[in-house]
């Protein structure tokens, strides 16, 4: 589920963010501690056999490797991997987020153009909005594990309303070649039955029959264009190389940010066993990949992931209400409050706010 935070920043106040720190779902802390953890484990194991099983001569050869390691630390371009990366990456999760598709102009346009109070013109009204949600069911279960498991078969869309038993047999006649989706067949339907439903005069005239079917070929080209984004990645050389690049960074760390010991005495140094500024580097630079990695696939599984099925409950329950219940449903015309004065209204406490 989608962590919502934006109660608890609502407003700018010092602690505000620092609140944000103690949460746990969707965290960074969540997301990088068990990297972290085997980090320091070996970074330790590594500090006790240099300091406790080495010899003299053994130690000083472990300090020309760390210092080898250090002075080198800064070949490997680790920001400029990852704030190129992740800007690719969110601009991806945009466009897909721009495009998921929200059914509320197409059940708005659909209850405007289509008129009628029979049997007949409200079936034409709720099967245009069932057959455009029906696309985007079909485009998610391909695209997201969660609406896959919800829906496993085709058997299992029928059976929680979204297609009928024979549209079920019309749907898997239509040949298969090449394994090629077939979204685009509930979206046939839906523009068919505007053509039924205008020939049968439930559509007042063709511009308003073609209106309503512009939409539905937007609504059908967003949802086009959230498939090929899953169809069609980033590079693999991408992902391989940030993911490479942040790994062996703290890898090479492990040994060159060891603390050295000059003649088993530190000079002008704290001696810190434990790494204080290597640990908060791993968990800035690991969390801005882990963040790279939530988001490069927004209808996965993670704590920050797209809510589909939410959304396809959302779509299909909403677009039947504004077609069945909410057509021709407009309030008595009558005089507004400001007819002839305009005297905007605040509450006691609102009106102290300065």
């Amino acid at each position: 589920m989608t962590v919502n935070y934006n109660r608890v920043a609502s407003t700018s106040k010092p602690w505000t963010f620092f609140t944000l720190l103690l949460k746990w779902k969707g965290s960074i802390w969540k997301a990088v501690y068990l990297e972290l953890i085997i980090f320091l484990c070996i970074y330790e194991i590594i500090a006790v056999v240099y300091r406790s099983v080495l010899n003299t001569e053994q130690q000083r050869s472990f300090e020309a490797v760390v210092r080898f390691f250090d002075n080198r630390l800064s070949y490997i371009p680790l920001e400029l991997v990852l704030g190129f990366f992740c800007t690719q990456v969110f601009n991806r999760w945009n466009k897909q987020y721009d495009n998921i598709g929200f059914i509320d102009n197409i059940g708005l346009m659909t209850a405007l153009y289509v008129r009628g109070k029979s049997e007949r013109a409200r079936m034409y009204r709720r099967n245009i909005l069932r057959y455009c949600e029906l696309v985007q069911v079909l485009v998610f279960r391909d695209i997201s594990m969660r609406v896959r498991r919800r829906f496993p078969t085709m058997d299992t869309i029928v059976a929680a309303g979204f297609m009928l038993p024979h549209e079920k047999d019309i749907y898997e006649s239509y040949s298969d070649t090449g394994d090629t989706p077939k979204y685009w067949i509930p979206a046939s339907w839906a523009l068919s039955m505007t053509y039924e439903a205008w020939k049968h005069g439930h559509i007042e005239n063709a511009y308003y029959k073609v209106t309503l079917q512009e939409e539905i070929r937007k609504w059908r080209t967003d949802l086009e264009w959230v498939f090929n984004y899953d169809w069609v990645p980033l590079p693999l050389m991408y992902p391989q190389v940030v993911c490479m690049a942040v790994h062996l960074y703290f890898l090479v760390c492990i040994i060159a940010r060891q603390q050295i010991v000059f003649d088993h005495e530190l000079k002008n140094e704290i001696d810190t066993v434990f790494p204080i500024m290597t640990t908060l580097q791993f968990v800035f630079y690991m969390g801005w990949m882990k963040v790279i990695e939530a988001v490069i696939n927004p209808f996965g599984e993670d704590d920050d992931d797209f809510e589909t099925n939410a959304l396809i409950d959302r779509n299909i329950t909403m677009g039947m209400m504004i077609v069945d219940e909410g057509y021709d449903r407009p309030p008595e015309v009558r005089r507004d409050p400001f007819w002839n004065e305009i005297h905007p209204l605040y509450s006691e406490e609102t009106s102290r706010i300065p």
